[in-house]
């Protein structure tokens, strides 16, 4: 829980500063917009159902689950910040794939637990060459525990991830970490990443 909250108290501050498919795409230089997106977050919300009885999100509409092999479970992730690691409780399944500039990409979603045990929603982006796994990268994760977190995510056509942060925070805190009420107005903070397809394979920062 003290990981959780010092994670949201460091978005706050960066905030404040400032159906299956195979798809074979071409890069070319663009803004956001429908003709040069290959999948995105709106992509992925047919798949998504959140219970409000349990305050948790449920994949829906996903066809061919998979187990994942040891490795799968242990292969790191980039932008994993609260290690809501995978488990062999859940399966996974594959939304979307697509080619560009000779590697593979996969879009897997799956669930882990979070807090409490609650499910987490995760959409991950891995990347092959000739067969073999050469990065991930956690594009969304989704849940509704203390606080309201979801991530949106654009990958285009000219090799770019763009992923946003939302964080919700509608309770207050004393300083050990201990619920003490509700917020009247709630607080949304945000942070955007990026990062760039790279012709190895991997995701690069930018």
């Amino acid at each position: 829980m003290k990981k959780f909250i010092f994670f949201i108290l460091i978005l706050t501050v960066c905030s404040c500063k400032k159906e299956d498919s195979k798809t074979t795409v071409t890069p070319n230089a663009s803004s956001i917009e429908v003709d040069s997106i290959i999948y995105n977050s709106k992509s992925f919300e047919p798949h998504l159902k959140f219970n409000s009885e349990l305050s948790e999100y449920e994949l829906i509409k996903l066809a061919n689950p998979e187990s994942f092999t040891d490795l799968e479970l242990s292969y790191p992730i980039h932008e994993n910040d609260f290690e809501f690691d995978k488990t062999e409780d859940f399966k996974y399944y594959t939304p979307f794939s697509f080619d560009f500039e000779g590697v593979s990409y996969e879009l897997i979603a799956y669930h882990s637990y979070g807090e409490n045990d609650l499910k987490v929603v995760n959409i991950q982006l891995n990347s092959y060459l000739e067969g073999k796994q050469t990065d991930a990268l956690l594009v969304d994760c989704r849940f509704t525990f203390e606080t309201e977190y979801y991530r949106e995510f654009t990958i285009t056509k000219n090799g770019i991830i763009t992923i946003e942060k939302v964080a919700i925070e509608g309770l207050n805190y004393n300083s050990a970490g201990d619920i003490v009420g509700k917020k009247t107005v709630k607080d949304t903070t945000a942070e955007t990443v990026r990062y760039k397809m790279s012709a190895k394979g991997n995701f690069v920062k930018i």
